[in-house]
């Protein structure tokens, strides 16, 4: 942060995938090396695709539940009910006012469901007249945003990042820059993202997914190993409130920690899916440059780290290609949490905070054997105790765009 009066730091923090929402319990199982599988859904059993294995948060977000009214639920589909579910956990640790809040969060696309809707309305009765008037809310990429804004009746500035997978860890970074430019005080940033059976089957049929492992879900997620077979995908949401550290100072918060800063950068190179070592490179070295910090301080990497074959590689030379003879620590929550696409950032965010705050490493689960390519700079493989002050966290997107969190520790 250039202006360090406008330091940002979190003070409240949610997040939910298929191992649950109690953060706690989470945070437990990562600390200890514990996975927990994910499972076979129906509906890819039901459409035939190869992986039939997602991850799901077993929480049907009903309105009623979530304090939200029949005239708003209309608008809302599952990625709003989630984003909310998230926010009001956050906000109600952070102990803020969400009038005056910014709202930085999204998904990686509209709501799903509510094209099929009406794709089956004009199939049936080949009427455009017989669409609900409610639909526009829900397709547009704003809809988490502007259902979250509209929830909490807020006045400040609200608006989605679409960045593929790298989206949540944007929402974090633009929420940071509002923050840091005095454009707002106090930020809700983050992602969600929930099951569809479109967005499973164009996953499946690109072949990025791990199509190998549906009769041994426990190894299905591995990511650094030499038999990696690719990522698996889970829903979930990851929120982060923000503000500045005067402010929360000031009223007597608990500071979960800090972002430092944080770097961008695209691949360059042509080509829409594969990975490249100098993005990577980039996004962290610029991340350092705008944080201010020496290579020899980051005790750790969160990374991208997916359990895809070109992909994990590619991170890992990107950091041996910035850091050097310096060895950082670095290992894949992925392999735990499934990839959750736009909500990965946030929560990897929040995963990494709670590392830097009791001097833990996660290992990368699955890991062994590890890919010969790595074997004389591997990752973190078995619980690690280690005191520990600043971290970064990479989110890599399709189309080449990649995102460096700094995190320091409170």
């Amino acid at each position: 942060m250039s202006d360090l009066s406008r330091q940002v730091v979190v003070t409240g923090v949610a997040a939910c995938c298929h191992m649950g929402d109690d953060l706690e319990a989470i945070q437990k199982d990562l600390r200890e090396g514990r996975a927990t599988p994910l499972k076979i859904w129906q509906p890819a059993v039901d459409f035939r695709t190869r992986c039939k294995l997602v991850g799901l948060f077993e929480n049907p977000l009903e309105p009623d539940d979530l304090g939200i009214s029949k005239k708003d639920a209309r608008f809302m589909g599952r990625a709003a009910r989630m984003a909310i579910y998230c926010a009001k956990k956050a906000l109600s640790q952070a102990q803020v006012d969400s009038r005056d809040i910014a709202v930085v969060v999204g998904s990686g696309t509209g709501d799903v469901e509510t094209h099929r809707y009406i794709h089956s309305v004009l199939e049936k009765t080949r009427n455009g007249t017989r669409i609900s008037p409610t639909v526009i809310p829900r397709l547009m990429a704003s809809t988490v945003s502007a259902n979250l804004a509209n929830f909490f009746e807020s006045t400040g500035p609200s608006f989605t990042a679409a960045a593929a997978c790298a989206g949540g860890a944007y929402s974090i970074l633009l929420a940071s820059e509002l923050i840091a430019n005095g454009h707002c005080e106090k930020a809700i940033a983050g992602g969600v993202e929930v099951a569809d059976i479109h967005f499973h089957t164009g996953f499946d049929s690109m072949r990025g997914y791990n199509v190998e492992d549906n009769d041994r879900p426990e190894r299905a997620l591995r990511p650094y190993a030499a038999d990696r077979a690719g990522f698996l995908f889970s829903e979930g949401g990851g929120i982060l409130i923000l503000e500045t550290q005067e402010a929360a100072s000031r009223r007597g918060a608990k500071i979960l920690g800090k972002i430092r800063g944080y770097g961008m950068s695209s691949d360059g190179q042509h080509d829409m899916v594969a990975p490249s070592p100098e993005g990577a490179r980039l996004s962290m070295e610029r991340a350092l440059r705008h944080a201010r910090v020496k290579r020899e301080e980051v005790d750790y990497i969160n990374t991208h780290g997916t359990s895809t074959r070109l992909g994990d590689i590619s991170e890992v030379r990107g950091i041996r290609d910035l850091f050097g003879d310096l060895h950082v620590a670095y290992s894949s929550t992925k392999g735990y949490t499934g990839h959750t696409v736009s909500a990965a950032g946030p929560i990897e965010a929040i995963f990494t905070f709670t590392m830097l705050r009791e001097g833990w490493i996660a290992p990368s689960v699955n890991a062994e054997p590890l890919d010969p390519d790595i074997k004389d700079y591997p990752p973190v493989v078995v619980p690690t105790v280690k005191p520990m002050k600043i971290a970064l966290s990479n989110s890599f997107g399709f189309g080449g765009t990649n995102v460096t969190l700094v995190l320091e520790k409170p």
